[in-house]
């Protein structure tokens, strides 16, 4: 009896583990562009600058006030991953503060640029630029 409850959660952890893999690397859609261009992705899909610079959507989340008695705007936050030669920043933007973000932590300096965020929340226009 043991071993079946061994057995069988050894596949459930597996599974999830394969479905986690999937989720984050397969079912994402791939975009390639160059610098100084806008470029629209959705949650979890990811571009490619120049062969160079990738950037990732990780997730966008919805911190706008909803209720008639707010005191506050609220915003979208995006959590980002820019990734290089092997070397990774993580990224948080809103839609008001901050817009853009300087990246050092990469063999190159990069500007990423929050564009805009649909009402939605379902895509985001980005803008990274190289630092010169």
């Amino acid at each position: 009896m043991k071993k079946l409850i061994g057995i069988i959660s050894g596949v459930v952890i597996l599974g999830l583990l394969g479905f986690g893999i999937y989720k984050i690397f397969i079912d994402c859609e791939r975009t390639n562009t160059t610098y100084d261009k806008y470029f629209t992705l959705n949650e979890m899909d990811y571009a490619v600058i120049d062969d160079e610079l990738t950037v990732k959507v990780l997730d966008i989340k919805d911190n706008r006030c909803k209720g008639d008695d707010c005191e506050r705007e609220g915003q979208y936050l995006v959590r980002l991953l820019v990734y290089n030669d092997a070397k990774i920043a993580y990224v948080e933007l809103g839609t008001l503060d901050p817009l853009s973000v300087n990246i050092d932590k990469l063999s190159l300096e990069y500007t990423v640029n929050l564009i805009r965020v649909d009402e939605k929340g379902a895509t985001l226009t980005v803008n990274p630029t190289v630092k010169e």
